[in-house]
């Protein structure tokens, strides 16, 4: 069986649930088998982000507790597809803003086997097109594998190969399938154990194709698979996840539980008509520090609007439950952090749908407001926030926080910008932002602010379903 379509359009729907109950992906047969990354002790997720006029980048990858060779390889492929990307988006052109996405899934995670799958989304001016790439990791040895490696030496190459040009059809040309690691560069398995081959843009079709991946029924590609091979397939299909990795039970550093038994939740709703308030809104988290923030906010007794990204939530739903029970405001900011402004309406939807999917089973309510990831709208996405009842949030402070990794000039930027009814822009995943905000909280509770959530400093204004709030 082969499904040619746009990757994007491949994010994957899900059903409501209430608090705890995990999301699951609706029925595709090319869609690639997904672990929970919640299930993994001391996953942490590690990101990198830029949002000028010269580039737009967005990228996160696992880093899991005992396979730090693993974390390292991840790194080292992400990093093999942003040093390019800086290279040629050095200078400012007229158009569209190019952009770099890379987004991250677990494949598998149990016994000693790991798998993670890449997908790297690159936009420039007209042209766009997906790489895919899957590695995995044999705990057994501390190697980092290539997806090549699940299939037997000597021959089990030639023979994916040839199982794959029957049956590409008339979706891709069987003369460009070649027996090689470069063009089998993603492969995993489906939820009912079918192998999913899955080809980066312009290996085997034209990038126009969109998304090209064959399904293997499982007599097909056994016979093929190496050893390892055998041990990814039953980690893959593992009924409960289980890592036996050196260190894997000890949680990372980095996880923060839920909320304390002594934690005070902050008083009760601010009028802003006459109150001075200032809302802090923190993106793209949650992140390594983000426990931490929540610590110092809690002890100045300051809400804050935390703007999530869904791969981020999904892996730490214990931080979502928190910021909520702390009397935190937790908005929609895309499963993917793709722009959506280059996507379609389809597409929109079902990056916006995901993360509401996330945050209502984490913490039992659904998010009201969604920040378009850096700030990129239309109608498009304006007609879908509309219909979704969702309001777009902006913001009137920009910290540049993600450029200038240094607290002092953070705190300082965002205390001396700072207004009534200002929507200060910052982002939790970085450690630096989290060291300034005991200064900004102290120097802007000296000048008479209230620290409230976007939607107490709006509760005053009329904004509807779909409409635009704290734009510069």
């Amino acid at each position: 069986m082969l499904v040619s379509g746009l990757a994007s359009a491949a994010l994957l729907a899900g059903c409501g649930g209430g608090p705890g109950q995990r999301v699951r992906p609706v029925a595709d047969s090319t869609a690639v088998h997904v672990v929970d990354p919640g299930t993994v002790p001391g996953l942490s997720v590690a990101t990198r982000n830029e949002q000028d006029g010269r580039r737009h980048l967005y990228a996160a990858w696992p880093r899991i507790p005992g396979a730090d060779r693993l974390t390292a390889a991840l790194a080292a492929a992400v990093d093999e597809r942003i040093r390019p990307f800086l290279a040629d988006t050095g200078d400012r052109t007229p158009g569209a803003v190019p952009e770099l996405n890379v987004q991250w899934s677990l494949a598998a995670a149990s016994g000693d086997v790991v798998g993670v799958r890449l997908v790297f989304a690159e936009s420039a001016g007209a042209s766009a097109g997906e790489a895919r790439r899957t590695l995995w990791y044999d705990g057994r040895t501390g190697e980092v594998r290539p997806s090549a490696d699940l299939l037997r030496a000597g021959g089990g190459l030639a023979g994916l190969a040839e199982r794959v040009r029957a049956r590409l059809g008339g979706k891709g040309d069987p003369a460009r399938v070649t027996a090689g690691a470069d063009t089998f560069s993603s492969l995993g398995f489906n939820d009912v154990g079918d192998m999913v081959v899955e080809f980066s843009d312009n290996t085997v079709a034209p990038g126009s194709s969109g998304r090209v991946a064959v399904v293997l029924e499982r007599a097909d590609y056994e016979p093929l698979l190496s050893e390892f091979g055998r041990r990814a397939y039953a980690a893959a299909m593992a009924p409960r996840p289980r890592l036996a990795l050196d260190g894997s039970a000890t949680p990372s550093p980095t996880a923060t539980p839920g909320a304390t038994p002594d934690a005070t939740v902050p008083p009760g709703r601010t009028d802003c008509a006459t109150a001075k308030c200032v809302a802090l809104t923190f993106d793209d988290g949650p992140g390594p520090a983000t426990g931490r923030l929540l610590d110092t906010l809690r002890d100045a007794r300051a809400r804050a609007t935390f703007f999530v990204v869904g791969t981020n939530a999904d892996a730490h739903a214990d931080l979502l439950r928190r910021e909520h029970a702390e009397g935190h405001e937790i908005g929609n900011h895309t499963q993917s952090h793709r722009d959506l402004s280059r996507l379609t309406a389809v597409q929109v939807n079902s990056d916006v749908q995901r993360t509401q999917e996330i945050v209502r089973s984490a913490t039992g309510t659904a998010p009201t407001l969604m920040r378009p990831p850096y700030g990129a709208t239309n109608g498009t996405v304006a007609g879908v926030t509309r219909s979704l009842g969702l309001r777009q949030v902006l913001w009137s402070v920009d910290t540049n926080d993600w450029r200038d990794r240094d607290a002092k000039v953070v705190a300082d930027r965002a205390v001396r910008r700072a207004r009534p009814g200002a929507v200060i822009l910052m982002h939790d995943i970085h450690r630096t932002t989290v060291d300034a905000v005991p200064e900004i909280l102290e120097r802007l509770a000296a000048k008479g602010y209230t620290f409230v959530t976007v939607s107490e400093l709006m509760a005053n204004r009329k904004v509807p379903p779909g409409g635009r709030f704290g734009g510069a």
